[in-house]
This record gives structure tokens, C-alpha cells and sequence, in this order.
């Protein structure tokens, strides 16, 4: 049985309950570790009671494949048994075929057999992404992997990428928690990349020059303004205007649209068309470039297959990150310019009509000043009725650092029916939320709290009532899970905490009006 399907916009359970899949990646890219964490139930048992109900659950290719056409079943195992210890809590899991600056030789991802650099020499950057942008070696490895060169023993290395995703999904696709399979992680265009730069830069300096009143930089100037982090913050001071961000993003269109129109499109309907021999029924996740996650909608096409028919299980999964990410001021990302990511995305999203996960966000490790900039992205999340998967898991303590304050947050995991809106306010402990319940569903709606203590506090509003709604703690934590009951009853909601007035819908509704704690 799949565990979840696609359903238009909607991802639902077997029960045929709405989902928001909310999660976090799991990756190791350690090659020394063998591409494998020693993760134990205790790890799983700290997500379950942060209220994830999904993990991105990270494989890399030079672990698959360490020789031309020669697979690694131990890796394989070591990637169930992680299956097996997310199943047992409850979590569903996506695999993510990750790679970064392309290669195990640069970052993390195609062995080094499959890596063709025509002489060209990696060269790290104080900002390691910023080697997409610069480094000859990455942008050349890319382009033969989207040429499908031939490696050492003849086979194209697309075909070898497809072919050891196939080997994977043979392996792992009888789990019973598998969601499905992100077909590349943040896939980038290569070498073509240098005219989109050159393009940016050169809007970047006219505005520059515009607003200083001078000669516009150069655009070597302006390159190592870039690799500067002090002045690239200073230079990003220019972009806090959407509109002068939107035009400089979107100088990368010329060359980004027909990448992932037609080369980026191609591989997933080809990567689709191998995989379906093994699993006809796993969502398959369609990332975009990475300009595509700065803000221009995407150009991707929905998977079909030789005959044109669209696959029925595919989901659009983006990442959303602002320009100071990964950098020392993560905690300083643009509220606005994160907005508009995100409009982008739900602007491709409706074009694709699939469900919407948000496969990377955040990435503010131990920040104890990123509250606001994750609490900002949480809001996009609310009002996009959109599913995520936070990066990263570092360790279980992870939650003592305030940017975790968006990450661990309230949300309906199940809603039995179609969800409108819901959201959650920690500091007033509030939650609220509206759905249209379908009567032909059984199971219940089941929402999870981070701190079912302060809310006990509090009052509870139902419209219209449940007779047997139950609150039950999640072991070793303050949070819990409220399920209510189904009663067909058609458009209801619920209010947590302060402000339940706000939540009225008129007289056709009979409220009930509790202290939380009753329901203990």
C-alpha cells in the first residue's frame, strides 16, 4: 500500500486524510563513515517528539556505486536499517539522491569515475556554493553528466546515475514508510552558468552604480565583492528592494528556462521512465536549479511518459534559502526576499498542479539569533499549506538553540479533509485552524502541539463539537497530539489559546469552549 499519495495540491494518507509532511533531512556525507551516521532509536525517538512525521533521508551515489556498474548492498542496508528506526516512530521517509558541488572528489556525490573535469582543478571557496558560480572543475563535471559522456567503460554517466537509483529502489521499495524518491538534489545547469552570472552581475552593477552615484563596478570587482562574506553583505544591502531583486534574478532566465525546460526535463522523464520499472507507485520529488530556488519560477514540466501521459504520483519539491545562507549571517536573511522565494515556488507549483514540499529551508545550525528568520519562514509554510524538511539533523540537542522556534512548531499532521488554513503563535501559545471535512473519512484529525503544557492553560474552541476528543503526551516531552474525531459535519475549526473569538462562523455552528487541561 502507498503510503501517501498525491491528490492535486494535496498530499494524502491511506486514509485518504490530508497531509503535511514536516520533517528534516538526515544526510552523511562523510565518506570515511561510509556515507552512514550511527543514528539510534534514541535520534528518531527526539524527531518524533519535535512532532516530524518525515525525514529526507540522504544517499549518495559514490556510496551506491564506488566502481562502474558495481553496487554496494551493505550501504543499501545500512540506508534500511534507518528506514526501519524512522518506521517504528511513526515517520515517513523520502530518499534524496544528494550531491553538492556534484562529486565525492569537490563535495559529496558521484564517485570519482564518473567525475570529468577536462583538466580543469577544483579549487574550495571561503563560501564552498559559491564553487557552482566560479570553479571550471564543478561547472565542466556537470556538463558531461548532462551530455551522458561515456565513462571508462562506455556507459553514459546519466545512464549509470538512472541505473543506480533503479538498483536502490529494487532494494528499498517494499519499506513501508517510503514516500519516494528526490530524483537529484539541487540539479545545476554546468558551465552555462558564467552567462547567467555575467548577466546578474552586470544588472547588479548598474544598480550599484546608480545608488552610489559612481561608474558601475566591473564585474571582476563585483566577483570578488562576492567571495568576500563582509562585502557581500554590504553588497546585498542593494537587493532589500524586491523589485530590483526580481530584475537582477531575473537576468538568469535566458539561460535557466531552456536548461530546465529541456535538459533538466528530459533527465527526469528518463530517470522517471527507468525507476517506474521498479516502483509504478512512489511519488517521484522534481527539484529545480539552483537559480530557480533564488526566486524565478521554474520552467520544469511534469514527468510523462513515451506516450505523453503524465505520471499520476509526482510532487514539486524547491528549496528555499535566502542569499546569506550558509554564511556567518544566516540569522540576517531578508524576510522579503524569502516571501518572494516562496511565491515564486507556489507560482511553478500551481503551473505543475502537484503538492508542494519544501525539500531544504533554514540551515541555521546553533544560531541563537535566527529565531525571527525561522519563525518568518514558518509563516510562508502556514500560508502556503505547504509540507518541509528543515536542514538539517545536526544531533538531539539541537533544539536548545532559539532558530529552532520555527523548526518545532504546532501543525495539523492529518486533517480529515481538505485543509484551509491553520496557525500557530508560540509566544501567545495559540493555534487555530479551519477545515472541510469529507464525511466518507473515518480517521480522525490530528493536529501536534510542541508544548501541550502551556496550552492546558488555555482555552479550546471546536466548531462544531466533538464528543470524544482526546489530548495524549508524547513520552519524554512536554508536547502532544489532539485528535478530533470525524462527524461529517462539512466546514469546521478549531482555536487554541488566545484570540478563539476570532474564529466565530456564525450561528450554523454550535461551540464548545473547554480548558485544555480537561482533555488530559
Amino acid at each position: 500500500m502507498k503510503p501517501i499519495i498525491a491528490d492535486g495540491s494535496r498530499f494524502l494518507d491511506a486514509q485518504g486524510r490530508h497531509v503535511i509532511l514536516h520533517g528534516i533531512s538526515m544526510v552523511c556525507k562523510d565518506k570515511s563513515k561510509g556515507y552512514s551516521e550511527s543514528w539510534t532509536e534514541f535520534d528518531f525517538q527526539k524527531l518524533q517528539q519535535w512532532g516530524f512525521n518525515f525525514i529526507r533521508l540522504g544517499i549518495i551515489w559514490d556510496g551506491i556505486e564506488p566502481k562502474p556498474g558495481e553496487y554496494d548492498a551493505k550501504y543499501i542496508e545500512t540506508v534500511r536499517i534507518q528506514f526501519r528506526m524512522a518506521h517504528r516512530f511513526g515517520i515517513y521517509v523520502m530518499l534524496d539522491m544528494h550531491q553538492d558541488l556534484y562529486s565525492s572528489l569537490f563535495g559529496d556525490g558521484a564517485p570519482a569515475w564518473a567525475t570529468l573535469t577536462d583538466g580543469h582543478v577544483y579549487e574550495g571557496t571561503e563560501l564552498w556554493s559559491d564553487a557552482y558560480l566560479f570553479n571550471r572543475a564543478v561547472q565542466t563535471a556537470f556538463d558531461h553528466f548532462w551530455s551522458n559522456t561515456p565513462a571508462v567503460d562506455g556507459v553514459g554517466l546519466q545512464d549509470h546515475y538512472i541505473s543506480a537509483w533503479h538498483y536502490v529502489v529494487e532494494q528499498l521499495r517494499d519499506e513501508p514508510n517510503l514516500v519516494g524518491y528526490d530524483l537529484m538534489n539541487e540539479p545545476f545547469i554546468g558551465s552555462d552558468v558564467r552567462q547567467m552570472v555575467g548577466a546578474m552581475f552586470s544588472s547588479y552593477g548598474r544598480l550599484a552604480g546608480e545608488r552610489m552615484g559612481k561608474v558601475p563596478p566591473s564585474n571582476d570587482e563585483l566577483m570578488n565583492m562576492w567571495l568576500d562574506p563582509d562585502s557581500k553583505m554590504q553588497a546585498l544591502g542593494f537587493l532589500d528592494s524586491i523589485d530590483d531583486y526580481r530584475d537582477i534574478m531575473q537576468e538568469t532566465a535566458p539561460a535557466q528556462i531552456p536548461f530546465e525546460r529541456d535538459q533538466l526535463s528530459a533527465f527526469y522523464r528518463k530517470a522517471a521512465a527507468r525507476l517506474r520499472q521498479a516502483d509504478p507507485e512512489r511519488l517521484l520529488f522534481l527539484e529545480t536549479n539552483y537559480f530557480s530556488n533564488l526566486g524565478v519560477p521554474s520552467a520544469i514540466e511534469p514527468v510523462q511518459d513515451a506516450a505523453g501521459i503524465r505520471d499520476a504520483q509526482q510532487a514539486f519539491a524547491p528549496h528555499g534559502y535566502d542569499l546569506v545562507t550558509d554564511s556567518d549571517y544566516v540569522h540576517a536573511a531578508n524576510g522579503d526576499r524569502v516571501s518572494f522565494i516562496f511565491d515564486s515556488h507556489e507560482i511553478t507549483r500551481t503551473r505543475l498542479n502537484m503538492p508542494m514540499l519544501i525539500g531544504e529551508w533554514g540551515a541555521y545550525g546553533e544560531s541563537h539569533e535566527a529565531e525571527d528568520a525561522s519563525v518568518h519562514v514558518q509563516r510562508n509554510f502556514e500560508r502556503l499549506l505547504c509540507s518541509d524538511a528543515y536542514w538539517c539533523y545536526l544531533y538531539p540537542e539541537m533544539d536548545q538553540y532559539s532558530s529552532f522556534h520555527g523548526v518545532c512548531r504546532a501543525y495539523p499532521m492529518e486533517t480529515a479533509g481538505t485543509l484551509l488554513s491553520y496557525e500557530f503563535d508560540r509566544v501567545r501559545n495559540a493555534f487555530k485552524m479551519v477545515w472541510d471535512e469529507n464525511k466518507i473519512i473515518g480517521a480522525p484529525t490530528r493536529v501536534y502541539v510542541p508544548d501541550m503544557e502551556a496550552m492546558s492553560k488555555s482555552t479550546l474552541s471546536l466548531s462544531p463539537p466533538s464528543s470524544s476528543i482526546h489530548w495524549a503526551p508524547i513520552k519524554g516531552t512536554k508536547a502532544g497530539i489532539l485528535t478530533i474525531p470525524p462527524t461529517g459535519a462539512g466546514r469546521r475549526s478549531l482555536a487554541i489559546g488566545q484570540g478563539v473569538s476570532e474564529y466565530s462562523e456564525g450561528s450554523r455552528f454550535c461551540r464548545i469552549f473547554v480548558p485544555c487541561k480537561e482533555l488530559l
